[in-house]
């Protein structure tokens, strides 16, 4: 099983340079071995183009956090839960070492500028600022950037942990109970505020 895994992983590097994506010499090997195949949804070195979340320069031990939580189901995913099962935690450890090495891409997108301007309210209004900081950039390790991040990923995000049928972290506890008083407008709201941020 291991070997076959080793395999695919190899399969996916080769592609992942055949598509353009090129690795640092000095970058951990294992890291780009196990980070590498995730450029299909990611986009090349994790600076997606917003089909999946951007995950490059995310802090390291949100991202090792956060697969582990996939891995271990307890995170609601359509696609990552399944993913993640293949990973040791030392594969883990390296992937997200990977991404969190990289730089914060500078992509922009089009947001509504009066649900942005909700949504600032509501994140200094409802208590995201503690944790998320004044624009969606936290300086605690294990609280993932919003700014800049892709706003109809951000809005699936907070409505599955509003969602009290699905499995969030323990630690995210706090988010489903700060979201269950708000509305699918105010969501969207959040979420065109956070993509609004560089």
């Amino acid at each position: 099983m291991r070997q076959k895994l080793s395999s695919i992983l190899a399969a996916g590097l080769l592609g992942g340079a055949m598509l353009g994506g090129t690795i640092n010499a000095s970058a951990d090997p294992a890291g780009a071995m196990v980070g590498n195949p995730c450029a299909g949804c990611h986009g090349i070195d994790g600076a997606s183009q917003g089909q999946a979340p951007v995950i490059a320069g995310l802090n390291t031990m949100y991202l090792d956090m956060t697969m582990k939580a996939y891995r271990d189901g307890q995170r609601y995913a359509t696609i990552m839960d399944r993913i993640a099962k293949g990973y040791t935690d030392e594969q883990i450890a390296a992937m997200s070492k990977f991404f969190g090495d990289k730089s914060w891409p500078a992509n922009t997108q089009s947001v509504d500028a009066d649900a942005a301007a909700k949504g600032q309210k509501l994140h200094m209004s409802t208590g995201c600022v503690g944790c998320h900081g004044q624009t969606g950039v936290a300086m605690m390790p294990n609280v993932p950037r919003l700014a800049g991040q892709y706003a109809g990923f951000l809005n699936q995000q907070m409505l599955d942990y509003k969602d009290a049928g699905k499995a969030i972290p323990p630690t995210a506890m706090v988010m489903r109970s700060m979201l269950s008083g708000l509305s699918d407008e105010d969501i969207a709201a959040l979420a065109a505020f956070y993509a609004s941020q560089k």
